[in-house]
């Protein structure tokens, strides 16, 4: 589905998403993990499973405590 007539702010630390944007329809909630690929020159945003983000989250804590 295209979006057309959003204003998004893009930032070097964040992308700040349109008030009209309505997340809750993409069942998209505060938490959640995203990471950037790029697909053949296409950058995109995809969302990262939540016990894969708690796994590389408790990897990261675990390596900064040793």
């Amino acid at each position: 589905m295209k979006h057309y007539e959003y204003d998004w702010d893009l930032h070097p630390d964040r992308i700040i998403l349109d008030k009209e944007l309505n997340i809750d329809r993409l069942g998209w909630k505060a938490g959640d993990y995203f990471k950037v690929v790029n697909y053949n020159g296409q950058a995109m945003l995809i969302k990262v499973d939540p016990l894969v983000a708690f796994m590389r989250d408790g990897a990261a804590e675990l390596a900064g405590k040793e």
